[in-house]
């Protein structure tokens, strides 16, 4: 994305072996990038149109299959749709800033649940813990005032919690 977010000036890339090939143009704030368990589904959304992507990929180098289609059309919601986990289940943990949660999606494009997050602006979630139990949640304060920041005491703290789900481990880049 651009450094002040400029509308389209940002990109998704696909990185593999070595080679950065440019998958998607015109994305301004390019976000919830990650995969289904078996490798086999890709979600991405730009933040400031509002809609969660889905596309079927390669799961041996994750090259796209195909044009991505809606998943979850976040389009006049409050907050906006920002960083993305799949827990081992195939259920997407999306932050959704300014909303103060996280909401966590199945891969049909239905939202499951909502897990409420102490600060306005949950920015990124990833499961942590030896055994991928818990959600910790990063949050920001990018763009606040003063005014925001005392009437959110809590931003830009990272928070862990206990949601009742098992998540899996971040697959490794390989540089060759």
């Amino acid at each position: 994305m651009g450094r002040r977010a400029e509308k389209g000036a940002g990109a998704i890339y696909r990185f593999h072996r070595g080679e950065l090939l440019r998958l998607y143009a015109g994305v301004t704030i390019p976000n919830a990038i990650c995969f289904s368990p078996d490798g086999a589904t890709a979600y991405f959304t730009d933040s400031r149109k509002g809609i969660l992507h889905r596309v079927a990929v390669d799961p041996a180098n994750a090259m796209p299959i195909g044009d991505p289609s809606t998943l979850y059309d976040h389009r006049g919601g409050a907050g906006a749709l920002d960083g993305a986990v799949v827990d081992a289940e195939g259920l997407i943990w999306n932050a959704r800033w300014g909303g103060s949660c996280i909401d966590v999606y199945t891969p049909e494009g239905e939202r499951a649940r909502t897990i409420r997050v102490p600060a306005t602006r949950p920015s990124c979630p990833v499961f942590v813990g030896r055994n991928f139990d818990r959600l910790l949640v990063t949050t920001a304060s990018e763009g606040m005032d003063d005014r925001a920041k005392a009437a959110d005491p809590q931003h830009g703290m990272t928070f862990t919690l206990d949601v009742g789900a098992i998540g899996r481990p971040e697959p490794r880049v390989r540089l060759e």
